[in-house]
């Protein structure tokens, strides 16, 4: 064997490679099916319907994980599933597809690679560091100021990212020598853009949908009005506690190149004088932009959604003749994470019909909470119960839409104090994402291939594991303190 050919030898390794891979993927596939049925026979107490959603959801979860299909395959064969097996309706098993998010992502699709291909990104990040940074370390904390501002301004994780984005891309381009893609620099640029974009709405009341909806819940069920001072005061020191110390563990997953961290600010200004002029593209991009946040800010007035708004911005960026991308860019997209965030939404919508969510909420409440606990552990073992029903349950604003309610007419029956608790599976919902399915606004960073999947996954573990830390601990602390539990 070491006498052959170095083009043979390279030819069987890669024989041997796909060999390997196939068998991962068999074992995968056969697992999954174990896994399937397992679930079926255990989810006792649940309908047939349920049982079979139940069971189709763990199923292609392990396929979205283990990568056996493409995931747009898997999204598409789990929908059409639900309708082979009465699970559920066909409008239903296909209902994700048209929720404003997934078109939120298609839009940021689009969005990146018009601020990637057109250089506005990096134009943007010169001009900012020869005013404001002077190293990678000071940009990325600029981002993450803005991110925290931002928060305040709009409920959507996703228009946030849009916005930060150019930035911290632009940024990684001034430092990486060469394609930003695949190093470490770029996957801490976009680490950041996530964390900062989307995280810190957590502690703010319209900060995040899901935060409004789930007041909206407790108003409906319980009949206490949350004020917006009252979710800041709770939930604000958690939250920004959870991000920085997030923020810290990407740093060390991702920790930029050497040349990165020791560039100076002369490069910046250097560069920024070798992008000349802007060019017509760049114009286009950076008006086009301009408009799209005009358009947001402004929506109190002329009342159009944010999300056509992001729609109709994509298309001024797809155009013929005035666009900033071309045909042969926008083939290189991947579209396929618009159609795996559309199953992901409609998997809440069915098991949420199907009293998937109610059965896991009176499963696991009624095995761990007693009436002589405190309310501090009351509230502990619900998020933790949160966090296991976030799973199956998979997209955060369906988690919260379905496990909610249960959480907070579960407490009601009991004559338990009910809002403390109530308030945790929203925070469960907010902050748990072990896999990107679970974060709709993480997805459309994805998508812009900055990430693999064994990336996305080490990244959103790593915060899902410090927020249940953090927010176990405050529950018997801070929550505690300010009278919450």
């Amino acid at each position: 064997m070491d006498n052959l050919d170095p083009v043979v030898k390279e030819q069987n390794d890669i024989v041997v490679k796909v060999q390997n891979d196939t068998k991962k993927k068999v074992y995968a596939l056969i697992g999954a099916i174990i896994l399937g049925i397992l679930v079926w026979f255990l989810g006792e107490g649940l309908g047939p319907q349920g049982r079979m959603a139940l069971a189709l959801t763990m199923t292609a979860i392990v396929l979205w994980i283990s990568e056996v299909y493409p995931v747009e395959i898997t999204a598409v064969l789990l929908s059409t599933f639900f309708v082979f097996t009465g699970s559920a309706t066909p409008v239903e098993a296909f209902s994700g597809y048209g929720d404003a998010i997934v078109w939120f992502i298609f839009a940021a699709l689009v969005f990146g690679t018009a601020v990637e291909q057109s250089g506005i990104g990096k134009r943007i990040a010169c001009s900012l560091m020869r005013f404001s940074g002077t190293s990678f370390k000071s940009m990325m904390g600029i981002i993450v100021l803005v991110g925290a501002l931002l928060s305040f301004l709009t409920p959507a994780g996703v228009e946030r990212l849009l916005i930060i984005y150019p930035i911290a891309i632009g940024v990684a381009a001034v430092f990486v020598k060469g394609n930003v893609q695949g190093t470490n620099t770029g996957k801490l640029a976009m680490s950041i853009t996530y964390l900062a974009g989307n995280t810190f709405g957590f502690g703010i009341l319209t900060g995040i949908a899901v935060n409004i909806l789930g007041a909206g819940i407790i108003k409906e069920m319980l009949g206490i009005e949350i004020f917006w001072s009252q979710w800041i005061l709770w939930f604000g020191v958690p939250t920004v506690i959870t991000t920085l110390i997030a923020i810290f563990v990407a740093w060390k997953l991702f920790p930029p190149e050497d040349y990165v961290l020791t560039a100076k600010k002369e490069n910046a200004n250097q560069d920024f004088m070798n992008l000349g002029p802007m060019t017509i593209v760049e114009k286009r991009a950076l008006l086009y932009l301009v408009i799209t946040l005009g358009l947001w800010a402004t929506d109190r007035w002329h009342h159009l959604p944010s999300w056509g708004v992001a729609i109709f911005s994509a298309a001024l960026f797809c155009a013929p003749g005035f666009g900033v991308i071309s045909k042969e860019q926008l083939k290189k997209i991947q579209f396929p994470i618009v159609i795996f965030s559309g199953a992901a939404i409609t998997i809440g919508t069915v098991l949420g019909k199907t009293g998937v969510a109610a059965w896991i909420g009176k499963v696991f409440l009624g095995s761990f909470i007693r009436p002589d606990m405190s309310t501090q552990l009351m509230g502990a073992i619900t998020y933790l119960v949160g966090v296991v029903a976030h799973i199956p349950l998979v997209e955060s604003k369906t988690a919260a839409a379905a496990f909610t309610p249960a959480v907070a007419a579960y407490f009601d029956s009991m004559q338990l104090p009910a809002l403390g608790p109530t308030l945790m599976s929203i925070m469960s919902a907010d902050t748990v994402a072990f896999f990107p399915y679970m974060m709709m606004p993480f997805l459309a960073l994805m998508g812009l291939g900055y990430f693999t999947t064994k990336d996305s996954i080490k990244l959103l573990s790593s915060y899902t594991f410090v927020a249940i830390i953090v927010q176990v601990i405050s529950c018997f602390t801070w929550y505690h303190w300010v009278g919450l539990l």
